[in-house]
């Protein structure tokens, strides 16, 4: 629940806000247009940060303007009988349809991507730790999606005082150069790669999906501070469990 509330943000995804709870306008492209996709340009970008800051080549593909909410992921629970989260208690929680779903775990993102690439008969997967990076620091390399002064109404952050999740186009100035919003605060993101030290090499074996280990997660959540919403900041997850501050967003390829 928001601090100082008694009811839920929520979004909607058949009409549009005014505005936000906070000092911004919400996208309003999100409610034509739920799943769009940003197309991002091969090139090379920093990783990492201080002593393990270091420059990786990264091919194009596009990726989720957003995460995935739980309105998308309710179409992929009812077509596939995949286990819905926990938290929607045998019913689709309403007033969070544009709220990014959280409580799954890694293999159930996979599950949602396979589903999807079957659905579209194209690929779909989620990032790798590097592709994810690229995005939220943008062209610059910047320490947050929109530049290097940390802003906490940028954010669903905790320094904002939400206490919960929020709509996924709630913070249009979250948006790094690419285009891409929520990179960072609402929720952490699962990535492709194990979690293993740098540098990043991607024919080592830390992109493989049959090897055993955690896994990263990126972006921070509501429940973290400006040092937690940094761009470069990396966390592991174990695969087989879920949080209520966890969800995903999903890689496109190009043919």
């Amino acid at each position: 629940m928001p601090v100082g509330s008694s009811q839920l943000l929520t979004g909607t995804s058949q009409a549009t806000l005014a505005n936000t709870p906070f000092d911004q306008e919400p996208d309003q492209s999100y409610y034509e247009m739920p799943d769009q996709f940003k197309r991002i340009p091969a090139g090379r970008s920093l990783i990492g940060e201080g002593n393990d800051s270091h420059s990786v080549s990264v091919n194009s593909f596009e990726i989720s303007k957003y995460p995935v909410t739980n309105l998308a992921y309710q179409k992929f629970v009812k077509q596939s009988n995949h286990t819905p989260p926990s938290h929607w208690n045998s019913e689709f929680p309403q007033t969070l349809r544009d709220h990014p779903v959280v409580e799954v775990n890694w293999y159930d993102a996979l599950a949602y991507c396979e589903w999807l690439s079957n659905s579209t008969g194209i690929h779909h997967r989620i990032p790798t730790e590097i592709e994810w990076e690229r995005v939220a620091r943008g062209v610059e390399n910047t320490v947050y999606p929109w530049g290097n002064s940390f802003n906490p109404k940028n954010c669903n952050c905790w320094e904002l005082g939400v206490g919960w999740t929020t709509p996924v186009n709630c913070f249009l100035r979250s948006a790094s150069s690419f285009g891409v919003l929520d990179m960072v605060g609402n929720i952490w993101e699962w990535c492709s790669t194990l979690f293993t030290g740098y540098p990043y090499q991607a024919d080592d074996g830390r992109e493989d999906l049959e090897a055993d280990g955690w896994r990263v997660l990126r972006g921070g959540s509501w429940m973290d501070h400006e040092w937690g919403v940094r761009a470069a900041r990396r966390l592991s997850g174990n695969p087989i469990t879920f949080s209520h501050n966890t969800g995903f967003r999903v890689v496109r390829e190009i043919s």
